[in-house]
């Protein structure tokens, strides 16, 4: 190459890199598709890091991962500068975009560091493994001594039970109305502890009950339940509305379990209420459907939303409407464990409506948790 040559290569009086290799057969692209490839990844990287903030939104890195992805995308732009410039010379540019990804990399740099603590304290997959198995062995120690205790506890009830039978028997008409009155408290007492007794172990028995899964007509199911509530209770004047056609997959009796609970709660909460409706509907999706019960009866106050699906938490009086609370919480466990959720909206005398989602088909293990996860 002459001097002569050497102009028609300039813009702007600056010269192109491939100049450097006096435009040797190959060298330009040895220089710009390394730049080209690099170009890419970190274009990529921010696409990458948008998709971590999202699912990991505990984490408390979206500050490191926004400065991050400048600086990505800023190198990147200087590397896919530089591939231009192998046959042109747009130096300055170039040189601005290095700029700007070095006053990017100063608050990655630093933000890395400060949350180095963070990222080294997050568990490996292997501490996550050990952990849950020592969780799942713990929940089966604690159900199987739920169990236990449920059972071990019938029998010193039984005998109360009996023995005040007996006393009932032995008072006859002589008894005071104040010693009628005692031995009803007794009585009722023992019901109480015994309908509290069953519901925990109900609510063991569901964790530890194999799954057998399959379509489940919900409409059926609903329909059955409310004949049999209206067969008990036949004075209650109740609007039902049951949409026709809705079905999920699982196990058959523990979905049954789960609707009966939750349309008895809505039977129990209109008893007061004029004009008593409840409905059944449900949102066709896949592979998770939501099912929802709504009445028109007592509601509760969304400030203790919290309380509603933990055993023993009542946000009304047994003496306003009965009950063990414990229903909530078996279906909460029935809805987890066909890997859906399970929320409420109301307000205090104006009705409740509670959703839950189950699956529509077979989903394997990792498709139920993609669906769990917050998006």
């Amino acid at each position: 190459m002459t001097e002569l040559d050497v102009p028609s290569l300039n813009t702007q009086h600056f010269m192109p890199h491939g100049a450097s290799s006096l435009w040797t057969p190959g060298a330009p692209w040895l220089n710009a598709l390394p730049d080209i490839l690099i170009a890419m990844a970190c274009f990529v990287l921010p696409l990458v890091l948008i998709q971590v903030t999202r699912r990991r939104r505990d984490l408390p890195l979206t500050g490191l991962l926004v400065w991050f992805g400048i600086f990505s995308i800023a190198c990147g732009a200087a590397h896919l500068l530089a591939a231009w410039n192998v046959w042109h010379a747009e130096h300055r540019i170039e040189g601005w975009l290095k700029i700007v990804a070095a006053v990017a990399a100063v608050p990655t740099v630093l933000l890395l560091w400060l949350r180095l603590p963070d990222l080294l304290s997050l568990p490996s997959q292997r501490q996550l493994g050990e952990a849950n198995e020592s969780l799942a062995r713990a929940n089966r120690e604690l159900e199987a001594f739920t169990a236990s205790v449920s059972h071990d506890l019938r029998s010193p009830l039984t005998t109360i039970a009996g023995q005040a039978g007996l006393l009932e028997l032995a008072l006859g008409e002589d008894a005071t109305v104040e010693r009628k009155r005692r031995l009803q408290r007794i009585q009722g007492s023992v019901k109480q502890m015994s309908e509290l007794i069953e519901a925990l172990l109900v609510l063991s028995r569901i964790s530890r009950h194999t799954l057998h899964r399959e379509s489940v007509d919900i409409s059926t199911l609903a329909e059955e339940i409310v004949a049999d509530l209206r067969q008990h209770e036949p004075a209650c004047d109740v609007e039902i509305t049951i949409q026709p056609g809705m079905h999920a997959y699982g196990d058959r009796r523990l979905i049954g379990n789960l609707l009966a609970n939750l349309i008895g709660n809505a039977w129990k909460f209109t008893a007061k209420t004029p004009q008593a409706r409840i409905k059944l509907g449900q949102t066709h999706a896949s592979p998770m459907t939501t099912l929802y019960v709504r009445d028109n009866g007592a509601g509760f106050d969304m400030a203790y939303e919290q309380k509603l699906f933990k055993p023993f938490q009542r946000l009304h009086g047994p003496a306003e409407f009965p009950g063990s609370g414990v229903g909530l919480a078996t279906v909460a466990r029935i809805v987890e464990r066909h890997g859906g959720r399970i929320w409420a909206e109301s307000r205090p005398n104006h009705g409740a409506v509670f959703y839950l989602t189950l699956p529509t088909a077979p989903v394997t293990e990792s498709g139920l948790a993609s669906q769990r996860e917050p998006v």
